[in-house]
């Protein structure tokens, strides 16, 4: 009787590893991720920009990417326009920011660093030169690489 309470026990613990082991493995993977496109005019090149909408993805934003597609970036749409300031504090891939006004024009481009500081108070930050509603994060040089400058217009198409 005592084997067969032993081994029922064992089999018990097996189970319940194999479900915390699968609950682990589920709670590690990314969230679906929503892109839009963006297409920026006069030129037409576009990028595939995944969205940050809420709070923590906009904290988190690209932290701890080791890399970024080459047509692809992150966009914060805000509530309201401001004076938008991002920093780099955990970020390892240099980016271009991109500011947009509510029409969707570019008000400012920005060249990041990333930041290696081991606290987040003495990492740079990136502060919008006009009223910005949006942000788009992309690959160091992309704006210059394809003639994208302030005053340009964008567009988002917008994937639900």
């Amino acid at each position: 009787m005592r084997h067969v309470t032993e081994a029922i026990s064992r089999a018990i613990l097996a189970t319940t590893i194999v479900m915390l082991l699968v609950t682990l493995a589920m709670a590690s993977r990314p969230l679906p991720t929503i892109r839009d496109r963006i297409v920026f005019k006069p030129g037409g090149v576009s990028v595939l920009a995944e969205r940050a909408e809420s709070t923590e993805a906009r904290s988190l934003g690209l932290m701890h990417r080791t890399s970024l597609g080459q047509n692809e970036g992150m966009i914060f749409r805000f509530e309201e326009s401001g004076y938008l300031t991002f920093w780099m504090y955990n970020t390892k891939i240099p980016l271009t920011i991109v500011f947009l006004n509510e029409k969707l024009q570019i008000v400012d481009i920005q060249e990041m660093l990333p930041c290696v500081q081991r606290t987040a108070d003495l990492c740079r930050t990136y502060t919008s030169r006009g009223l910005a509603r949006y942000a788009l994060e992309l690959n160091k040089g992309f704006t210059d690489k394809h003639g994208i400058k302030v005053g340009d217009q964008v567009t988002i198409e917008r994937k639900e």
